[in-house]
């Protein structure tokens, strides 16, 4: 009777067990992919969205906004509405959580700790040590377990709004890095036509004798390499403008109208106070809200005083990330500041070349130099300032709660 018993308990537990390990909560998966702490997180591909149904309610806008988020055209200011509105991922996202927040997940939960306790009573009911000690084993295994990753449609939308912060922040710095490429490949196509001019008078030294074939060599590799690095600028800038114009709703091969980024707002800068914002960004940090929220469904003592550290954690990390964005701003700054000075120098130097020139005391080839190197030092301040506006962005999605840095 002995061995029947313990047949049956056996069989009873392992049957449990697997049941409970393969099945857990419908938001299993979830949790252990899409932690706070994952920062590889990547939502599976959403299937192609109707972007005809399950926008926001008319009333959500305007009709004059409505008309620019429908229209063909990219404005930065307008990045984070396109995101909520056309983004793929959050748009499943949302449809998603729809579904989770019509379902009663206590009582599902109930459910498992209910069975998880008919375990504890096959424990008590043992007749044999060796029983008793794996079924309480299995039991309180499985209890932490379905506490820990217990998770309902409040946690699950903090990770969804944290996504969505994440992608409303990468399609900003994408955008910027699409106004950097065109300053990068107009440098690229500036210097390819110096090398170029440069290449052209290489000949002619070499037809005068004054040159080497070598040396006539050398200049078309180089024009050549930089042939090659135009294409490549091209190309990685073609890479962003089509993730981009996915990211926002539009297709692959679309060609929206593109509008300028703003400059940053420098008058803002002295007035950041990192110190009298670190509270604001704590309250509003979606790790923070997500173990608070979290914190309300542990049963397990352990788990709570995990939890708690991982709170602790979150608020450290809130305010580091502050802190190191706001150094980010300084930094950007005195880089403008920097480059600023240089343009001013080849500006300079740039009238010299144009006088020298009209008097006849230097060559075209060292005017077009001294325009490129103008025409650069401008590139590089306005490079500068769209870092300094990204650094900005930074600190501000750093306030409104999102971690972009450790």
């Amino acid at each position: 009777m002995k061995n029947r018993n313990r047949m049956i308990a056996g069989r009873r537990m392992a049957a449990m067990t697997a049941a409970l390990l393969a099945v857990s909560f419908p938001m299993n998966a979830l949790a252990a992919a899409n932690s706070p702490d994952d920062n590889t997180y990547q939502a599976p591909e959403a299937p192609a969205p109707d972007y005809n149904k399950d926008l926001s309610p008319e009333f959500a806008y305007t009709a004059d906004k409505w008309a620019s988020l429908r229209d063909n055209v990219m404005e930065y200011g307008e990045l984070a509405d396109l995101i909520h509105e056309y983004n793929p991922t959050v748009r499943s996202n949302r449809s998603a959580y729809k579904d989770q927040k019509g379902k009663d997940l206590n009582d599902v939960y109930d459910q498992y700790m209910s069975d998880i306790d008919d375990i504890w009573d096959q424990a008590d009911a043992a007749d044999d040590d060796v029983t008793w000690a794996s079924l309480r084993f299995s039991a309180g295994l499985l209890t932490k377990s379905a506490d820990n990753n217990y998770q309902d449609a409040d946690m699950e939308k903090i990770q969804y709004d944290q996504q969505e912060a994440k992608l409303a922040y990468q399609a900003q710095q994408m955008m910027i890095s699409l106004e950097q490429a065109r300053y990068n490949i107009t440098d690229l196509e500036n210097s390819r036509n110096l090398l170029q001019t440069q290449y052209e008078f290489t000949q002619a030294q070499a037809a005068a004798g004054m040159a080497t074939q070598m040396d006539v060599l050398t200049a078309k590799k180089s024009l050549q390499d930089q042939d090659t690095a135009i294409l490549s600028a091209k190309k990685s800038q073609e890479n962003v403008h089509r993730n981009l114009c996915l990211m926002l709703g539009w297709s692959a091969d679309a060609q929206p109208e593109i509008r300028s980024v703003p400059e940053p707002d420098l008058s803002r800068i002295d007035s950041l106070d990192p110190d009298a914002d670190a509270q604001t960004a704590v309250s509003n940090n979606y790790d923070v809200k997500y173990y608070e929220k979290k914190a309300g469904n542990l049963t397990s003592q352990d788990l709570i005083e995990s939890n708690q550290a991982a709170i602790q954690n979150a608020k450290d990390t809130a305010v580091r990330s502050l802190k190191t964005q706001y150094n980010t701003v300084l930094t950007a700054r005195d880089a403008l500041n920097a480059a600023q000075s240089q343009l001013a120098v080849a500006q300079s130097d740039l009238s010299k070349a144009a006088a020298s020139l009209a008097a006849g005391q230097s060559t075209s080839l060292q005017y077009q130099t001294a325009s490129n190197a103008c025409t650069a030092a401008e590139n590089d301040v306005n490079t500068k300032k769209l870092q300094l506006l990204l650094a900005l962005e930074g600190y501000d999605w750093n306030v409104k709660g999102l971690t972009t840095s450790n």
